[in-house]
């Protein structure tokens, strides 16, 4: 039985350093389900703030408290707050609150969320000319693996379509106290969204055919993208390892997670056209959990 379960550790972690999965969260997807309601509070510290691989390049680091309620029927609504602790930027970025809904039936679960973002004005995450998410994902526990399928919709000036595919394995180890869950994911989609945060949000520099142009574009230098943000296509694989301890109501977790963009979009203003500069990525997330 040891021979086996080392053989399995061995092909996820060979598998791992090839790269896939998506961003941290120190939940599973119907991790709300139980047998009575409950209150969660959690703080959280992520490094920086990735969104389908695309990263800004002045780095957001948020610290995050959190607020839950979760139905025994499935019901749960959650309210947040992300710090910006960067140097020289440290402020409320964002406030979001999400509700939904999940369902499990034996080896099959499911559920359906919808999330709104309120970002400041001064943020410049990739994700922050979007105020509205809608997400679904359903699942399935085979002998070895979870697999997943998710779907969703981001509102901003548009609307984008997400599709995502997880595959993971949890090892438990310590009285099942350790818990280890290597994870590889696929994000594809459309990328509307990016033209606005291109034009807006953006503190890259972006270099064209005539030099350099700043992300707080003037009105003779404006930017937008080509028709490949309105294009449905891959957008970047991931991987990750979460680590969970669990001890009586306390969860505390960590996950570092390598990300590798794909197509990148046209970028183009009055003096030029240049390609958006993709690179590998990497971040970390920490935290405990408190269950009431």
């Amino acid at each position: 039985m040891t021979m086996l379960y080392n053989r399995y550790l061995y092909i996820f972690l060979s598998l791992l350093t090839q790269g896939l999965f998506a961003q941290f969260e120190p939940d599973s997807k119907n991790d709300t389900l139980a047998e009575k309601s409950k209150f969660r509070i959690a703080l959280a510290y992520a490094s920086d703030y990735y969104f389908m691989g695309r990263v800004d390049s002045v780095r957001a680091p948020y610290l995050t408290p959190s607020l839950a309620y979760y139905h025994k029927s499935g019901l749960f609504i959650k309210t947040s707050l992300s710090y910006l602790t960067a140097s020289n930027e440290g402020r409320i970025d964002l406030f979001r609150l999400s509700g939904g809904y999940d369902i499990s039936v034996k080896k099959f679960g499911a559920g359906i969320s919808l999330s709104e973002y309120f970002f400041s004005e001064s943020s410049f995450v990739v994700q922050s000319e979007m105020s509205t998410y809608l997400y679904g994902y359903s699942e399935y526990e085979f002998k070895f693996i979870k697999l997943y399928l998710d779907g969703s919709l981001g509102f901003s000036s548009t609307t984008d379509v997400f599709l995502g595919l997880e595959i993971n394995h949890t090892f438990r180890t310590l009285k099942n106290k350790l818990r280890i869950i290597p994870a590889f994911y696929l994000n594809a989609g459309t990328q509307k969204y990016y033209s606005d945060y291109i034009t807006n949000r953006s503190s890259k520099s972006i270099k064209n055919a005539n030099g350099t142009v700043k992300g707080q574009q003037t009105a003779n230098s404006t930017v937008y993208t080509t028709t490949e943000t309105q294009s449905f296509e891959m957008l970047d694989y991931e991987a990750d390892i979460q680590f969970i301890y669990v001890f009586n109501k306390f969860r505390v977790f960590m996950s570092p997670t390598w990300l590798f963009p794909v197509n990148p979009a046209t970028i183009v203003t009055a003096s030029g056209t240049s390609a958006e500069e993709l690179k590998n990525g990497f971040y970390f997330s920490m935290g405990i959990r408190f269950t009431l």
